[in-house]
């Protein structure tokens, strides 16, 4: 009896008071938190409501540690004044953790680690969690109307989330599962080389870091409970207590300013064009004019002599003029991405390059040699290539080697046997081809479809500060850090990503600057005013590029408390104002801003140009200064109806222009695409050809039809279907009985494709059957042999002969209408 009197009060004292009465142990204001014996969560009481806030069933320890792959939890614990020793039997290790609790959160930090073994990871949940409505996938929140649950790194060590190699738009630090969403955080040991498989390369080094980052103790995380409607305060409340980058424009944190979601002109600004460049902005309304294209090399950051011929100094006469007009100049990068003909490759590469598959050479070469015998089997997966027929010459990335000093591109590595790398090209990139012996070190570079290579981390930290030094001495004032996914190439995951944009601010003059970049990360969070991305090329229909992707961002951004943006779009010659009507009131629905790519000289491109730029700055004003309603917004929101403004003294109106509708009725993902070649069906805005429709015939359940059924929209009268269908080259086998249906008509095609091959029928009886390399190889006339469809929505049946059970090859339609 007396034994379990003392394990029930070790457990109270838990969520009792400490030492003193001013300090509550894993309790504050709004929730207290409740350790078994084991160390496992098992109780998130909101104190108002007296309700446990995790998902039952599913109690998680506190934290747990990976050594040697395996991951051991808590076995038990003991308090010690404001000290966790968190204690893990199987292991012989024991954490210290000190818990400061706060008004509004509780931190905790690792102060002391002593293991028997070395210690790789600690892993903080992940916890589970009711409130799930919305997320905040890469701050790390959990939430509903009325309560919000947070878990958030206080410096870049403490990562929000688990690690993924490949790439996320947002993090993972809160994800919704079933029956709520979990919060999880990890601190990981980067006092060791690594070998890793990270995003494109197989293989790869993950190089130690220099500095206290590499170890795990002063990892450090808050925790918060709190209601929903004061959620914003306390994680500004957080930011602000623990020091965490606190950036601001006007002296307005960046997350609550206005001006952080302001739009901005993508012109290719010079000495020459700068006045022409501000001339337009100032028509558009736009306070911010961007360069999206600055450097003539990525890491050393080199600019083109042309265009700035005193180099950073020109770039800051172009600033202070704009400055004098109220124009602040930005520029684009593609963070740690390095170019080829940056001296940190050529004449001689950096060392700090990042490497992979790291083996030795067979045997010597000399200077001419074009094959390279290597040693090691087992690093093949870094140099060869197995689906090289699959990858678009376009994407391809540079197959390249380093020994010593010397690069070395490869067109293919052998696929059996021994590990050889043929047709060579000797002192690739501006080195120079030697001699090289029998044992010298091989390491492939790594590359991506940029055609670009990689630093490690601390020649990553190198970078940052010389693209700091750049907007020193520019006076810049927006930076993108698009390609942010590259710091996963140092194999350190999204830390190398976040290190990046650190070590960049830490370096600035004046930090307070307007950033965005590709993708949002945990600790990127707090440097960021907000995320914009969405290609304009992607679509000859303005209002189509990407436009799924953009909508689905809106919400993420608002749900990780982050002011918005709708993309990249461009102004050319076929821009209309009806298309800025558009887009800027869908802006305005969703109180986002919007980046134009556009010509300084767009008076002489679009005869439209001045009714263009002022229906930009009437749409700006009119969102910056607040005064849409609500109801307006709603409206707004619509993406296939759109509005005129008209200003009505302190207010607006919307004045109803016309409805439209996406071509086949599909808005663009971030994914999809028409990659039909213009040459098979030329699209125009007339006439657009319609995103790829993707079909794979197999049997799932007996008696299940194999079929694609698709809805596809007509915006045009009733009229004939014009359609192409392919088999991509990367089949490996030949595809018959092609049938298509629409409506109660169904024709079968009498045509065999073989890998490659078009079906081509432009809404007649005649259908053409073409080789990959565009032949004819058949021609038939069928009676009746076209599809009609209506306007609205028309469903359409398309399948082949398939094998049962085994997959098909994938087989791609396009449809073409007049609208």
């Amino acid at each position: 009896m007396t034994k379990l009197f003392w394990i029930f009060l070790s457990t109270i004292c838990m969520t009792a008071y400490g030492n003193s009465q001013d300090n509550k142990f894993l309790e504050n204001d709004f929730f207290k938190l409740t350790l078994d014996n084991q160390g496992n969560l098992t109780e998130l009481l909101e104190k108002e409501t007296g309700k446990n806030l995790l998902i039952q069933g599913f109690n998680k320890s506190l934290l747990t540690i990976q050594s040697d792959g395996v991951n051991y939890p808590i076995t038990s614990w003991e308090r010690k004044g404001e000290i966790l020793k968190l204690k893990f039997k199987e292991l012989g290790a024991e954490i210290s953790v000190n818990v400061n609790s706060k008004n509004n959160y509780l931190t905790f930090e690792i102060v002391k680690v002593k293991s028997r073994k070395f210690i790789t990871k600690v892993t903080w949940g992940p916890y589970h969690v009711l409130p799930s409505e919305k997320i905040g996938q890469s701050i790390g929140i959990a939430y509903d109307d009325n309560t919000a649950i947070g878990f958030m790194g206080l410096n870049l060590k403490s990562r929000g989330g688990f690690e993924i190699a490949t790439r996320e738009r947002f993090g993972n630090a809160a994800k919704k599962i079933e029956g709520g969403a979990s919060l999880t955080g990890f601190v990981r040991d980067r006092s060791r080389f690594q070998t890793v498989d990270n995003w494109e390369q197989k293989l790869g080094q993950a190089v130690p870091v220099k500095d206290s980052d590499a170890e795990i103790i002063g990892a450090k995380f808050a925790f918060y409970c709190v209601p929903t409607d004061k959620l914003l305060k306390v994680v500004e409340e957080i930011v602000v207590n623990e020091d965490l980058p606190y950036i601001k424009t006007k002296d307005v944190w960046n997350k609550v300013s206005k001006y952080s979601s302001s739009s901005k002109l993508i012109m290719s600004y010079n000495v020459n064009n700068i006045e022409a460049c501000i001339d337009v902005a100032k028509k558009a309304g736009i306070s911010s004019v961007y360069h999206g294209g600055i450097f003539k090399t990525w890491g050393t950051f080199l600019l083109n002599d042309k265009d700035f011929p005193k180099g950073y100094q020109s770039v800051r006469e172009c600033s202070d003029i704009a400055e004098k007009h109220g124009i602040n100049l930005g520029a684009h990068t593609l963070t740690n991405f390095i170019t080829t003909n940056d001296p940190l490759v050529t004449p001689r590469p950096d060392p700090g390059l990042v490497m992979a598959g790291i083996t030795k050479l067979e045997k010597s070469i000399s200077e001419n040699d074009d094959e390279l015998l290597l040693q090691d089997e087992v690093v093949r997966p870094a140099y060869h290539e197995p689906n090289i027929e699959k990858v678009n010459p376009r994407w391809r990335e540079h197959t390249a080697v380093r020994i010593g000093d010397e690069i070395i591109e490869y067109s293919y590595a052998t696929a059996e046997g021994k590990l050889v790398l043929k047709d060579c090209k000797r002192g690739a990139f501006g080195t120079k081809a030697v001699k090289h012996k029998k044992g010298e070190k091989v390491s492939r570079l790594m590359s991506h479809g940029y055609k670009v290579f990689f630093p490690d981390i601390n020649l990553q930290d190198q970078m940052a500060k010389n693209l700091a030094k750049f907007f020193n001495e520019a006076n810049l004032k927006r930076i993108s850090f698009d390609g942010i996914e590259g710091g996963l190439a140092s194999g350190h995951g999204r830390y190398g990503s976040d290190r990046f944009v650190k070590v960049f601010f830490d370096h600035l003059k004046d930090p307070n600057i307007v950033a965005n970049s590709s993708d949002v990360t945990h600790f990127g969070w707090h440097y960021f005013a907000n995320e914009s991305w969405g290609e304009p090329w992607t679509s000859d229909n303005f209002r189509e590029a990407h436009l799924d992707h953009r909508l689905d961002v809106q919400q993420a951004l608002k749900e990780d408390l982050l002011p918005r943006k709708m993309g990249q779009f461009s102004i050319n010659a076929k821009t209309t104002k009806k298309d800025i009507e558009w887009v800027m009131g869908l802006c305005a629905g969703y109180d986002a801003g919007v980046d134009f790519y556009i010509s300084p000289n767009i008076e002489e491109i679009n005869k439209e140009a001045n009714s263009i730029l002022s229906e930009i700055k009437k749409w700006e004003n009119a969102r910056m200064e607040g005064l849409f309603t609500e109801a307006q917004k709603e409206k707004l929101r619509d993406p296939y109806t759109f509005y005129g403004l008209e200003r009505n003294g302190e207010g607006v109106n919307l004045v109803f222009i016309e409805s439209w509708a996406p071509e086949g009725g599909r808005t663009q993902g971030e994914n999809d695409l028409n990659s039909l070649p213009s040459s098979i069906l030329k699209s125009s805005p007339e006439a657009p050809v319609s995103l790829d429709y993707r079909h794979t015939n197999m049997t799932t359940e007996p008696g299940q039809p194999t079929a694609a059924i698709w809805k596809y929209f007509c915006a045009g009268p009733k009229q004939k279907l014009q359609f192409v269908i392919r088999l991509p080259k990367e089949s490996r086998e030949s595809v018959n009985g092609i049938y298509l249906k629409v409506g109660a008509k169904k024709i079968m095609i009498p045509f065999t494709l073989a890998p490659g091959d078009y079906i081509i029928n432009k809404g007649n009886n005649t259908y053409k059957h073409l080789s990959a390399d565009l032949q004819v190889k058949n021609e038939v006339i069928l009676d009746e042999g076209y599809f009609t469809v209506t306007e609205g929505q028309n469903v359409i049946e398309f399948d082949y002969q398939g094998k049962g059970r085994d997959a098909g090859p994938e087989m791609i339609v396009n449809f073409r209408t007049i609208k």
